[in-house]
């Protein structure tokens, strides 16, 4: 074997025949990577899920539901149908339908278990592509990682979340008799922490949730213009019913959205409204019906305010600070639009999918109205 020597063409020489090496040790890497094994690879290892989450979400068993709890919740949701009805109007439901499904108090457990059924049929379109091809090393490998973040992030939220809608996308029933829950450990902490009044709480925290149910069943197109979008971003293009290559295929299961940048921009400004028009609508009951309102808003914003730097990182990294970010942004853009126009200008972001608000009038409100208002 020669040696190049370190003249300024040895040099040249050495670099080429490094890249050399690293190019021919990057192909046999790759196709080691890809190469088909006898077991398809699952996308998402979803019993290591559950087990990662249960370990981390600081429940160590299931608590039973207490009688008292759940009638109290059915009380609650009882006294509130009502002035949310006279607060949002009837909508485009079918007459007779019911709007406000039951309301249900659940632990932690239970909620991590309530969310990985919905993230399995959310993933069902986007794992069926698997049985295009065989198990791959490079498959395996993305399964252990997408396994553990999934776990540790419903292990981290379930300490954290307070309540919950499941809309059913991608045409599935609800995973639970009652579609609206909230997460009675971290309601009652919280509760306890900021001497808050558990039952004002639990009323003003219904109220958001309640809200959400209104905004799909008061609007079926919602449920579908937002089904349309998920199925673009989970598996976009290979949704059409040709038979993908292995190349389009491993970009999907392992890159991710790839070009579904558009419909994501969608889905986040869809998301930023329905949770900013919950939020303006739950502040603007509660201040009325509520005798400790300021007490309970000063706690949520020191809440939001309040997190350890762990948390902060992990929101920042999983791109959940996003999520976050989307009850402010949301209800700023939602009290602009209904402050300039009244709630008849607002009421136009629930006339179809072209009245919807972009991402960038979510941001400046001015835009939507502006337009809105050429109508």
């Amino acid at each position: 074997m020669s040696i190049p020597d370190s003249t300024p063409t040895g040099r040249r020489v050495g670099r080429a025949m490094a890249w050399g090496v690293a190019i021919g040790v990057g192909a046999v890497v790759l196709r080691e990577l890809v190469r088909p094994r006898e077991q398809p690879a699952r996308l998402i290892d979803w019993e290591r899920v559950e087990e990662i989450a249960l370990a981390r979400c600081g429940e160590p068993r299931d608590l039973p539901a207490e009688p008292t709890t759940a009638e109290t919740y059915q009380q609650i949701a009882a006294h509130l149908e009502p002035l949310l009805a006279e607060a949002l109007g009837p909508g485009t439901a079918a007459s007779g339908s019911r709007v406000y499904p039951g309301l249900a108090a659940v632990g932690r457990r239970q909620w991590v278990r309530f969310n990985i059924r919905i993230f399995r049929q959310m993933f069902e379109p986007l794992e069926g592509l698997q049985q295009l091809i065989p198990g791959s090393l490079m498959l395996s490998l993305g399964q252990k990682g997408l396994t553990r973040y999934l776990g540790l992030m419903l292990g981290l939220l379930a300490r954290r979340v307070l309540g919950q809608y499941d809309p059913a996308l991608l045409g599935r029933e609800p995973v639970e008799t009652t579609s609206l829950i909230l997460v009675e450990p971290n309601v009652q902490a919280w509760a306890q922490k900021d001497k808050l009044p558990i039952d004002e709480l639990r009323r003003w925290l219904a109220m958001h949730e309640m809200t959400h149910a209104w905004e799909f069943k008061a609007h079926p197109w919602l449920q579908a213009y937002l089904e349309g979008l998920l199925k673009e971003v989970l598996v976009g293009r290979l949704a059409d019913g040709r038979r993908p290559t292995r190349l389009e295929l491993i970009r999907t299961l392992t890159v991710g959205v790839g070009q579904q940048w558009k419909a994501i921009a969608k889905l986040q400004a869809v998301m930023s409204l329905l949770e900013g028009y919950s939020n303006l609508v739950m502040n603007e009951v509660g201040r009325r019906e509520l005798p400790h309102f300021a007490l309970l808003e000063g706690a949520y914003r020191r809440r939001q305010e309040q997190r350890t730097p762990l948390e902060r990182a992990f929101l920042r990294l999983t791109g959940l600070e996003m999520k976050m970010r989307q009850y402010v942004i949301g209800e700023r853009f939602c009290r602009e639009v209904r402050d300039a126009g009244g709630k008849e200008l607002l009421a136009r972001v629930w006339e179809g999918p072209e009245w919807l608000p972009t991402m960038a009038e979510i941001q400046r409100p001015p835009l939507y109205i502006e337009r809105a208002r050429l109508r």
